[in-house]
């Protein structure tokens, strides 16, 4: 039995998780500090602010859970079969919570080992509030499920990442990218609303972990745009880098998202 937390428990994380919310947004509404990390890539204090706040009242309540967060991965990690992992990207979308746009969110992911179990993703600008429990993933405490028949036309949506740099995509909807992976990601489980059919990007686990049980526990399908599945054995062995462009998708048939994103060939 994978079940590690009580219904409880789950309010505890969406209580934590809309108070971060709120403060965020709050701080968003600022003056912003906006620094450049070392990969080039934006960091605010917000980030900082949302990281700290939730490993302190987590380990509050969960004092053997151990943390894996962007924004500090210099923590010791260890896996076993008891571990349990709290995966947190404080503001998924820095730079659009830097620039003042609401496509941004809190993603709080938590695996037993090497297994996602439970993900909670807030998106205070845009009230979005995902998660699943031990059954279902839930929108907003409304249940969701996936449609996998989804009909492809010239309303429906496919998201991708920035990252994506030597791909064609051929398809004859709508292509966005809003800015936020694990917003992309979770909104896959909603695409009955969205028309979503696929979400492509590449990154690093924990802008993916908030996402992933819900998409599982709603019927999206998950795998590395080469067809295989990702082991999140290697992913965290990879410095938590994905080794591939990894597809969230919609369909009974994977040749359909084959046939949409096509490689560049090489000169």
């Amino acid at each position: 039995m994978n079940s590690i937390l009580s219904q409880s428990d789950i309010e505890f994380f969406l209580n934590l998780i809309n108070d971060a919310g709120s403060k965020a947004l709050q701080m968003q509404k600022e003056i912003l500090d906006i620094q450049t990390k070392k990969d080039n890539s934006l960091v605010t204090e917000a980030d900082f602010w949302v990281q700290n706040f939730l490993k302190e009242k987590i380990s509050s309540r969960f004092n053997n859970y151990q943390f894996i967060c962007e924004e500090s991965t210099n923590d010791k990690i260890n896996f076993s079969k008891d571990t349990v992992s709290v995966i947190i990207d404080p503001i998924d979308g820095t730079a659009m919570f830097s620039m003042y746009l609401p496509i941004w969110c809190i993603s709080i992911g938590i695996f037993k080992e090497y297994k996602p179990l439970y993900g909670f993703i807030f998106s205070p600008a845009s009230n979005l509030l995902f998660y699943n429990d031990d059954h279902s993933s839930y929108l907003n405490g409304k249940k969701l499920t996936a449609d996998p028949s989804i009909e492809i036309g010239h309303e429906t949506n496919i998201f991708y990442s920035s990252e994506i740099k030597d791909l064609t995509i051929n398809f004859p909807g709508k292509i966005r990218n809003l800015g936020s992976t694990a917003l992309h990601a979770a909104l896959t489980a909603d695409n009955k609303r969205n028309r979503l059919l696929a979400f492509i990007g590449k990154s690093y686990l924990w802008d993916w972990a908030g996402a992933i049980p819900v998409m599982q526990k709603a019927g999206v399908k998950l795998k590395y745009l080469d067809g295989s599945d990702i082991d999140y054995k290697s992913v965290i062995e990879n410095n938590f880098k994905l080794k591939d462009y990894a597809v969230a998708y919609n369909s009974n048939d994977f040749g359909v998202i084959e046939n949409i994103f096509r490689r560049n060939s090489k000169s």
